[in-house]
């Protein structure tokens, strides 16, 4: 008899703490988004569905109304075939995930914004919220991808420093790009029935400081990603010049004159994993 496979894993994280939440058990119908939103005091209801794309949910908190388009992402199919298959003959089974914009993730990021702004057309609402879980052995690596999609981010060190900070805006962004449509995400990844989450604000967007202010925004007191707050704090950058992000030399370029930097280089993070199953005692 064989115990579940153990897995070690090494990544380099976002800036911002995780916050985790507890739900009921899950099960195939069950909506994440929804179960979280509840648990923080919102009322939320279905919207009803047309011959239109429209979102998911209307979640009001406190008089605040969000209109939420919650979407998820599974693990590969080959990528789980593949380490069923080592697994079954007693391998190690190792894998590495790039922490950078990926463009299947964009793909979604387009479709909640397009069906966020159909919505918006007909439903009263003060706030546009894409909510995204990242579900299975990988969801954790794809809530990382979300985030850097959304900012078009990476991370930034000098030569002659021991320290790197994120910068957001380095590449093209999907907030920049949907800056009309999308205030704001969640960023989240499911273990079991604890779901951890953070709070993407979108600087782009006109209402980014609404949200921010919002009776939703004050559940994430850890978890809240603010890259105004950050690059105001010193622990981040913003690329926000009229720059070609195609032009990585340019971009560094930029950097270096905005914040004085010298020979600084980006650098993407990349979450590794290894899986192994091993026996199980039996007494």
């Amino acid at each position: 008899m064989h115990a579940p496979a153990r897995r070690l894993k090494t990544s380099w994280l976002y800036s911002g703490n995780d916050y985790e939440i507890t739900l009921a058990p899950m099960t195939t119908n069950t909506s994440i988004a929804a179960q979280a939103l509840e648990a923080w005091g919102a009322l939320v209801e279905p919207l009803p569905t047309s011959d239109k794309k429209e979102c998911d949910w209307l979640a009001v908190f406190d008089g605040c109304r969000l209109i939420v388009e919650e979407k998820s992402k599974l693990d590969d199919p080959i990528a789980v075939d593949a380490r069923i298959v080592a697994l079954a003959k007693g391998q190690v089974h190792g894998s590495s995930q790039a922490l950078k914009s990926n463009n299947r993730i964009s793909g979604i990021v387009r479709t909640a914004a397009g069906q966020l702004s159909s919505t918006a057309a007909d439903v009263s609402h003060d706030l546009r919220i894409l909510w995204f879980t990242g579900i299975g052995f990988d969801g954790e690596a794809k809530h990382h991808q979300l985030m850097a999609t959304l900012y078009g981010s990476t991370r930034i060190f000098q030569l002659n420093q021991h320290y790197m900070r994120t910068c957001y805006f380095f590449r093209n962004s999907d907030f920049y790009r949907y800056r009309a449509d999308l205030d704001g995400a969640v960023a989240a990844h499911l273990n079991g029935n604890t779901v951890t989450v953070k709070l993407c604000l979108n600087p782009h967007s006109p209402r980014w400081e609404t949200l921010r202010d919002s009776p939703f925004a004050r559940n994430f007191k850890l978890g809240l990603i603010d890259p105004i707050a950050e690059e105001k704090a010193g622990e981040a950058y913003i690329v926000d010049g009229d720059v070609d992000r195609r032009d990585e030399h340019a971009v560094i370029t930029f950097l270096e004159t905005k914040y004085g930097l010298e020979h600084a280089m980006n650098m993407d993070m990349s979450m590794a994993s290894a899986v192994i199953r091993v026996p199980r005692d039996e007494r």
